[in-house]
């Protein structure tokens, strides 16, 4: 009994300390698009990331690069200049992330769709509306 014991403990403490890293990655992110820092917001990125945007006619697919630019051109065209965070929720290895994106005159929804993977937290989906 005590041996089971310990082996649970050691598989709370090996899940709870990956969680703490999926958590320090989201609150990175955050800070880099509250700051719009789209050099460091790079790493986020999969390799092909779902991307819904008022400008684009539809969703669909787009590389690490071309999501992190149509990102930082919307931002630019649209003068954003901050994200509020309004929740996250975590579901297995993947992760919702909502929050606005604020302008000076529009508030935008931004939904992210993130999944865990060996080298931290990635972005695979993107909706702004």
């Amino acid at each position: 009994m005590k041996a089971v014991r310990q082996i649970f403990l050691l598989l709370f403490f090996a899940f709870s300390s990956q969680s703490l890293i999926a958590q320090n990655d989201t609150e990175s992110l955050i800070q880099h698009l509250q700051t719009s820092n789209f050099n460091n917001l790079r790493s986020f990125w999969d390799s092909q990331v779902d991307v819904s945007m008022p400008d684009l006619a539809t969703q669909k697919q787009y590389s690490a690069k071309e999501a992190n630019d149509l990102l930082s051109n919307f931002f630019n065209k649209n003068s954003i200049i901050g994200f509020e965070k309004n929740g996250e929720r975590k579901v297995g290895t993947t992760i919702y992330l909502t929050g606005k994106l604020i302008s000076g005159t529009t508030k935008y929804n931004l939904t992210l769709l993130l999944q865990e993977a060996r080298k931290g937290v990635t972005i695979v989906s993107l909706r702004v509306n």
